[in-house]
């Protein structure tokens, strides 16, 4: 048996992903110790994982948040932050390897300072240096986007030269905070949704696209699944850190609150039900992370959802069509692959009108063409091996470096 640590992102989208990937190294005899904060601590023991806590963050030093590149200093000062600690305690237990999320430059910076292999874990679309700076969207918008945020690029170089200088390391560049590519990297999005889906030879072989790795939850949610008795459901969610804004839930409560379907919505944090007016008969409407989503799609006929990796994954296990209202950048690339996919519609939010919202779903419900394909997706992310494969990669790799 040998020990493995798992370092995270504390987001769900990041975190659920791995449940099934933990499970199965447990069944196979693996001793498993997962780091993250204490309101995932129960569901991660109850697959029998042992918990640890990150150390505590001091939120007044953090970098400001300035736009969707503030990720880049905000990753980094965290690994500033937290390396001392985790050093120390990873040095007890002695683990044989180690798994981190691609967000986890700890997690990689632990195996480089201490000389354990590391493996990383990929919930999100899979990005090399190529992959993305060679994007058209972004490109476009990452000179505006540095600029923005260009008090926070002054913590992304004042801390990659205290870490370099602390602990002797390369230097850490602007995409390697973000990706932290391994020896060994496993995807769990698959390959027909990934940017460049056409260009992998820009991959290379240490990239393995497994699928998704065995969805499952460790909790039960108080939710009356029983009253989903309507022919058609439609499932919204944004997730627990994205907010799509008030006018947005209320054009979904006009689109769909007359017409024959079983609507769930789920509020992001920062939304009260209360701004959103009388509630139609046919809307159940629950806050973020209080909803067995899994169960929901079982059920569903259409999730319009934000376009991140993880919901688009469950969507098509479930082959349920999509229509994807992306966020950020990489949401956006995620979305369009959607559509190029035929799995779905991508909608920006300033299109999500009433009209919009409730002509493109009735498409979506009509037209069987996106179950067919959603169908194809799913098969093609079976025969990518999933969890069972997650696991023989790991220890083929594990097992070279001994």
């Amino acid at each position: 048996m040998s020990r493995v640590m798992f370092f995270n992102v504390s987001a769900p989208g990041h975190i659920i992903p791995t449940f099934g990937l933990v499970k199965e190294l447990i069944d196979r005899g693996e001793e498993v110790i997962y780091y993250e904060v204490p309101s995932f601590e129960a569901e991660i023991l109850s697959f029998g994982a042992k918990f640890r806590p990150y150390p505590t963050l001091n939120p007044e030093t953090a970098p400001p948040a300035e736009n969707e590149m503030s990720l880049v200093p905000s990753l980094i000062w965290c690994a500033h932050q937290m390396l001392p600690e985790l050093i120390e305690s990873v040095s007890k237990e002695k683990p044989d390897y180690i798994i981190h999320d691609s967000l986890c430059l700890w997690g990689r910076l632990l195996g480089q300072i201490l000389n354990i292999p590391a493996i990383n874990s990929i919930s999100t679309a899979a990005f090399t240096p190529q992959t993305f700076y060679e994007c058209p969207w972004l490109r476009k918008k990452l000179p505006f986007f540095l600029k923005q945020a260009a008090e926070g690029m002054k913590y992304y170089r004042k801390y990659q030269k205290e870490l370099r200088l602390t602990y002797g390391l390369p230097p850490i560049k602007f995409v390697d905070t973000f990706t932290n590519i391994e020896p060994l990297n496993l995807c769990y999005l698959p390959v027909e949704l990934q940017p460049y889906h056409y260009k992998f030879n820009q991959f290379s072989k240490q990239f393995h696209f497994v699928g998704p790795c065995n969805l499952i939850r460790g909790i039960e949610f108080d939710f009356p699944l029983e009253k989903l008795q309507k022919d058609k459901v439609i499932l919204i969610s944004f997730g627990t850190a994205h907010d799509p804004g008030v006018r947005f839930y209320q054009n979904c409560i006009q689109a769909f609150g007359n017409i024959d379907v079983q609507v769930v919505m789920i509020l992001s944090p920062t939304i009260d039900i209360s701004v959103l007016g009388d509630i139609p008969e046919n809307f159940i409407i629950r806050p973020s992370g209080t909803v067995p989503q899994l169960k929901i799609l079982e059920r569903a006929s259409l999730f319009i959802m934000h376009g991140a990796a993880g919901g688009t994954r469950e969507a098509i296990s479930y082959s349920v069509p999509m229509i994807a209202v992306p966020q950020t950048y990489e949401q956006e690339i995620i979305s369009r692959r959607i559509e190029e996919q035929g799995a779905g519609i991508m909608m920006f939010l300033k299109d999500s009108t009433v009209e919009n919202l409730g002509q493109t779903a009735q498409q979506l419900l009509t037209n069987n063409s996106f179950r067919v394909n959603l169908r194809r997706l799913r098969d093609a992310c079976h025969a990518a091996g999933g969890v069972k494969r997650a696991v023989d990669e790991i220890w083929h790799y594990v097992t070279s470096q001994l």
